[in-house]
């Protein structure tokens, strides 16, 4: 077992820590990456994935999100098809079962983990055995930070299409958000592709994360020149 403590601002997130086995159900997708803080809305319809969130649910309620790896080009029919290295456990935060017997769920990223073994199972859906790899850093680390937290605070909000009593609304929500939260919100904001949310997952701190975000928040607003003001000198 291992212990995350997730966030708390979805009002059915559970409390204090989430006890996430080593042994996990895995949903293997093209071109989707879950980062911790991130909440992902998936829609569950085949049968071997409408079993693994049953018998989820029925458990410790997470399952893992990993990406499909390239396909091998001498047996591109190859089953089970490979699945990259990493990925990230995510815990069913809410869901909702259709009566046709699919499933809405919304899975809260929790942490990173890396693939140990694939294991023999019964099951429709695979699971895989792994390790977590979650980013710890020092108090000199994030308080390093602070000025990346400002500038996406500040920019971020004004990229929304809200108005200005729901953007105070989203203002105030980012300054009691976590680093991981934050990191996840500019990725939904600006839309970042699969590829660079993968650079994300993988990153070594959490310092290159912060930054990979910044450099797509500003070449973002390349198109749009002065519509948020200039960068602060200390990041230019």
């Amino acid at each position: 077992m291992h212990g995350s403590t997730p966030t708390d601002d979805f009002t059915t997130f559970p409390t204090g820590m989430v006890n996430i086995p080593d042994r996990i159900p895995v949903f293997p997708l093209a071109d989707v990456v879950l980062l911790p803080g991130e909440v992902l809305p998936l829609h569950i319809f085949e049968p071997r994935y409408r079993a693994m969130v049953r018998d989820a649910l029925n458990g410790h309620r997470v399952i893992g999100m990993i990406e499909y790896a390239a396909t091998d080009s001498e047996n591109p029919t190859r089953e089970p098809l490979p699945v990259r290295d990493v990925g990230c456990v995510g815990y069913i935060a809410d869901h909702k079962e259709l009566p046709d017997g699919r499933y809405l769920i919304w899975l809260l990223g929790l942490e990173r983990f890396t693939i140990a073994a694939e294991l023999p199972v019964e099951t429709l859906y695979r699971q895989f055995r792994v390790t977590y790899t979650p980013i710890h850093e020092t108090a000199a680390a994030l308080a390093g930070l602070q000025a990346v937290r400002q500038e996406l605070r500040r920019v971020l909000p004004r990229l929304v299409d809200l108005d200005e009593s729901d953007r105070r609304a989203l203002e105030e929500q980012m300054v009691e958000i976590s680093d991981s939260q934050l990191i996840a919100l500019a990725c939904q904001i600006l839309e970042l592709p699969g590829q660079r949310k993968r650079q994300l997952l993988e990153a070594d701190n959490q310092m290159d994360r912060f930054m990979l975000v910044y450099e797509e928040l500003y070449r973002h607003l390349d198109s749009i020149p002065d519509a948020v003001g200039n960068p602060p000198e200390i990041l230019n």
